[in-house]
């Protein structure tokens, strides 16, 4: 089978963003109807999950898989530093996701490019959004468990910290979930999914695969460094199996509707509770 499509994720990567897919829609189907309590939805949306305490179990769980998930990435990245010692190249240059300059000029030369002035940027392996997107996973996850532990542990976080804590914390968990909710339902389908050339998911997440024509339109910066250092054929991979892609669909699209419904839900809402 002629070989046309590149590698974009390692299997490790992709087995760490299915941790994250499972284990954050439980998270938002179980922590919803908590946060809007208040509303006819969530009550349904509750007894769905099989109401008190087992929407609580399915939590914690799911807030397992997602400590699971942080566990192997930053266990890959200690071996990439300590092993491989390749620490300059995950804080600075093209491979790294850490921001860099050109990802300013980058958003300068998009907004520039959206309302007509000039051509569109030119991305390297990382799209800016994509690090962006990174980085406030990192922090979601850090500011998610601490508050989380601190509501799951009451009593112990009590013995050393004031009251008004458990509080705050409540409220930084509530607040934080929603907002993480509603951009992942969002800003990171649209970036990711809804775009005409996706649709209806971007499979890539699953298979690893993206066609060449995909690369160059999204990262031809990334394609043609990897040309010049002659590595481009490292990357030659055969299609993915139709049945494996059409499976990837079933499983996507449900999730992405749910996500949509979901935002909506929560969306209104919030305007309710404003007005």
């Amino acid at each position: 089978m002629k070989s046309e499509l590149y590698i974009r994720f390692t299997p490790l990567h992709r087995f760490n963003h299915f941790l994250i897919i499972i284990s954050f829609f439980g998270l938002v189907l179980t922590g919803m109807p908590l946060a809007f309590k208040d509303y006819a939805w969530a009550h349904c949306l509750y007894q769905l999950m099989g109401g008190y305490p087992i929407a609580g179990y399915i939590h914690r769980i799911c807030a397992g898989l997602t400590f699971l998930a942080c566990f192997l990435h930053f266990a890959q990245l200690s071996y990439a530093v300590v092993i491989k010692k390749q620490l300059k190249e995950l804080l600075w240059g093209p491979d790294s996701v850490v921001p860099q300059p050109k990802d300013l000029l980058d958003v300068l030369g998009e907004i520039i490019w959206i309302i007509g002035f000039g051509p569109r940027p030119r991305f390297e392996r990382w799209i800016w959004w994509e690090k962006m997107e990174y980085l406030s996973l990192i922090w979601g996850t850090l500011v998610m468990g601490l508050t989380g532990f601190m509501l799951w542990f009451p009593a112990n976080f009590s013995a050393f910290l004031p009251g008004w804590a458990i509080d705050l914390a409540l409220i930084v968990h509530r607040y934080e979930a929603i907002l993480a909710a509603v951009f992942v339902f969002t800003i990171h389908f649209i970036h990711t999914h809804l775009l005409p050339e996706k649709l209806p998911v971007d499979e890539a997440m699953f298979t690893g695969r993206i066609t060449e024509e995909e690369m160059l339109h999204e990262r031809p910066l990334y394609y043609e460094r990897l040309q010049s250092e002659g590595t481009l054929g490292n990357f030659k991979i055969s299609p993915p199996n139709p049945m494996f892609s059409f499976l990837s669909k079933m499983f996507a699209v449900p999730l992405l509707l749910i996500g949509l419904f979901l935002t909506g839900l929560m969306v209104s809402s919030l305007i309710l509770e404003f007005i």
